[in-house]
């Protein structure tokens, strides 16, 4: 059964229908004044998808992802734990990740510490060197020596042999040698301190930059030259900025368009031109994270993407995948519907099938409702505190089962109270010997009539007019009006039905409770 489990992954798709999202890319990347895109939607809604597509499509064009997928949670800690601002900590984040993608060799000069890999041959190739360099120099130095020292050896194969370095000619090859590797060492020499200015002044201590150093400034405002150097020579078309919307901070978006502006700036200035289209920095964001104008003062273009699951259209998607794995007869189609109400993240969906395919092929034996095992799993998705807080009796759903007698005991109450009131609009009905609202009325006319008008008795007179008034002629006015409408055989039944209820509360389950108003 195993080898026929069909599972979904959830990493962005490269499939998707393009149509009006390639004819935008498209218009992106004809206009050179577009620099700055935003590819906006919801979380979910398929943006990472897009542009993956796009990417699949247009494999010529190269893209550079720096994703900052962490939780505010840590990075609030990381402020408060270092006293650093959110947009230095994001400006560290980008250049660290800036530095890791972009290769060695096409950013030489920078000063950030990035790690070379040496192999063992370049090494080796640089040992033996040396060792021929000094070798040479001794042989040129000391060959009067070394020609009396060999003349002094017993004849013999090595003899033999090292008699071919007291030739005076060898000391011509001992010459270029030399010269070639010092040659060599000079070049390389230069193209260092061309790359690296090694040689300072002798109070300087170092010249490395190390992100996330104990300096609180702004590394785009204290290494300008090194950030815009870094961008400069990335060697790609586009650098894609994912998840900075989660950090609510939207000078970080003012500082990556100046970097932008400029970095374009220094390519139109460069000499080799060798990147004649201009850099473009692509952001994946919600919607949401500017508000009024802001949106179109940073942005020189906004694409749009539709979601491809919400509330509306999850029932769909649910059918579609389990279709596909082949078990959606097992669920009642109703229960998905409501389900379905709750679910608008395909990447939740998915692994909300991902995880019911495993625990659903794992229990087959044991007999469980299959609905029951969606409906804990998508509750495990959806609030996965609360599930993990669940497991050690704590948390929400905990405190509703043991809370469960008392929530019954509150609803036998309320029961009661309900069963009282349609018992006494029921004697009220019975007793009532008026046939009108308008003879009501003229015994509450009598009744203020009535009133004495001494002191003595007066107050208290008022006092119980006015309760009459409050308490009994609500209640005989209902019943008029029963009485009028002919609804005794009715209020009976009624008080029927909520006695009966009122017998089978206690054995009610949880959910008939709390979804009771």
């Amino acid at each position: 059964m195993g080898d026929n489990i069909v599972f979904q992954k959830l990493t962005p798709i490269d499939s998707v229908k393009m149509e009006v999202y390639e004819d935008a890319f498209n218009y992106v990347f004809q206009n050179t004044d577009v620099k700055n895109v935003a590819i906006s939607g919801p979380y979910s809604a398929g943006k990472s998808s897009v542009l993956e597509s796009y990417k699949k499509n247009h494999s010529n064009k190269k893209f550079l992802h720096i994703s900052l997928a962490h939780f505010e949670e840590t990075i609030v800690q990381n402020i408060t734990e270092s006293n650093r601002d959110i947009e230095t900590i994001l400006e560290g984040k980008i250049l660290n990740q800036l530095i890791q993608q972009i290769k060695v060799e096409n950013i030489p000069q920078t000063n950030f510490r990035v790690k070379r890999t040496v192999s063992n041959i370049r090494c080796v190739t640089f040992s033996f060197g040396i060792v021929i360099f000094i070798l040479s120099i001794l042989h040129l130095k000391y060959f009067n020596m070394w020609s009396d020292w060999i003349a002094s050896l017993s004849d013999s194969w090595i003899k033999a042999l090292l008699l071919k370095s007291t030739n005076p000619y060898s000391l011509i090859i001992s010459g270029i040698v030399a010269t070639l590797i010092l040659g060599i060492g000079i070049y390389q020499l230069i193209k260092t301190q061309k790359n690296k200015n090694i040689f300072r002044k002798l109070n300087v201590q170092g010249n490395e930059i190390e992100i996330f150093g104990e300096d609180d400034n702004s590394y785009f405002d204290k290494y300008l030259n090194e950030v815009l150097y870094l961008f400069e020579n990335s060697g790609v078309d586009v650098i894609v900025f994912e998840d900075l919307d989660r950090f609510n901070d939207n000078k970080i978006f003012e500082r990556l368009r100046e970097i932008n502006i400029l970095s374009n700036i220094r390519i139109q200035n460069r000499k080799d031109k060798k990147q004649m289209e201009p850099l473009r920095f692509f952001y994946l964001l919600r919607d949401d994270i500017f508000v009024n104008k802001d949106r179109t003062k940073f942005f020189d273009f906004i694409l749009p993407v539709v979601p491809v699951v919400d509330s509306s259209n999850a029932f769909d998607q649910m059918k579609k995948h389990f279709e596909l794995g082949g078990i959606f007869s097992v669920f009642e189609e109703k229960f998905l519907r409501g389900l379905s109400l709750y679910i608008d993240d395909m990447r939740v969906l998915k692994n909300i099938y991902n995880e019911f395919m495993v625990y659903f092929n794992k229990l087959n034996t044991i007999e469980l409702n299959p609905n029951k095992m969606l409906a804990i799993i998508t509750y495990k998705n959806i609030f996965p505190r609360d599930f993990l807080e669940l497991q050690l009796n704590q948390g929400f759903v905990y405190e509703l089962f043991t809370r469960k007698q008392e929530l019954i005991k509150q609803e036998k109450i309320e029961s009661e109270e309900k069963i009282k009131d349609k018992e006494i609009q029921i004697d009220y009905l019975k007793k009532e010997k008026l046939e009108s609202i308008t003879e009501l009325d003229d015994v509450k006319e009598a009744r203020m009539r009535r009133i004495s008008p001494h002191y003595s008795r007066h107050e208290e007179d008022i006092k119980k007019f006015n309760e009459w008034t409050k308490k009994q002629y609500p209640l005989r006015k209902r019943a008029i009006e029963d009485k009028m409408q002919n609804c005794l055989e009715e209020l009976e039944e009624e008080l029927l039905l909520l006695q009966e209820e009122n017998r089978t509360i206690g054995n009610r389950m949880l959910h008939e409770i709390i979804t009771r108003e």
